[in-house]
């Protein structure tokens, strides 16, 4: 994996660190490429319990590197053979998909610019800290793109149909204040504090009953789309899986004794 992108696992939360800071961590093949493994590694490691994405040098993501200056015929956005646009961005589509529905929870911290594609990445996570200088762009519009990184999906679930259309219409920055107001954000913060808050939620976390968790967000996701009557059945089904984790009987165990549970994640 390059130095492009960083990954630390600390006590359960794995921290991917976009580290191109010259560039505003303007996101090209390497990003990518390591993000879709860590990813694979997560999805599979019973040790990995939750996910951290942030940037280095102050900025989360200026979106995709439209820099160039990779090698001809291979393509900056997946380091292969250059394909169409409609494949090469089914894969990066396919890459955010696996984020927004990983089996494990996941937060953005967000410090500087947070744009384009790269907005997508954040809003692909379950959860946004944000430090008070933080700012989010649908950019696209202003390229002559139509939108792309998830966000016609996200950005509407988040923030409203009128909200998403005006953000993706003028193409404005949008800054922290604003964000945390119109629940594009859940947090904002100082930005010293910005590592600290995220780290803490993040180990919460990673503490936490890895397969309610998993649960949970996958009903919660469902919910737009759901009846009144399939969540409850769908929260029915969820309870039968969990009577058999062993976070359970901690859990139930901790209460008896008065004392906080100590959640292996099994």
């Amino acid at each position: 994996m390059s130095d492009a992108t960083l990954v630390e696992r600390n006590d359960g939360l794995v921290t991917v660190t976009f580290n191109r800071p010259d560039r505003k961590n303007a996101l090209n093949a390497d990003n990518w490429n390591a993000l879709d493994r860590v990813l694979t590694e997560i999805t599979f490691n019973p040790r990995d319990r939750a996910l951290l994405i942030t940037g280095a040098g102050g900025n989360f993501s200026s979106g995709a590197d439209l820099g160039g200056g990779g090698e001809p015929g291979v393509s900056g956005l997946t380091g292969r053979e250059q394909q169409a646009p409609l494949h090469e961005m089914r894969w990066i589509g396919e890459l955010l998909n696996r984020l927004h529905r990983l089996p494990k929870p996941t937060i953005a911290a967000v410090d500087g610019v947070a744009v384009g594609v790269g907005l997508g990445v954040a809003l692909a996570c379950d959860l946004i800290v944000a430090s008070d200088r933080a700012r989010f762009c649908e950019i696209f519009v202003k390229r002559g793109l139509a939108l792309d990184g998830g966000t016609s999906f996200t950005l509407p679930h988040h923030v409203g149909l009128r909200r998403a259309k005006q953000l993706a219409y003028f193409g404005d920055m949008l800054d922290a204040t604003q964000a945390l107001d119109w629940g594009l954000v859940n947090e904002v913060v100082a930005p010293d504090q910005l590592l600290p808050v995220a780290e803490q939620w993040g180990r919460r976390l990673a503490n936490g009953p890895t397969t309610a968790l998993s649960l949970i967000k996958r009903m919660l996701e469902e919910s737009t789309s759901n009846t009144f009557e399939k969540a409850v059945e769908g929260e029915a089904r969820a309870q039968q899986i969990i009577v058999g984790t062993n976070d359970l009987a901690e859990g139930m165990t901790a209460f008896m004794e008065r004392r906080d549970p100590n959640f292996t994640g099994t």
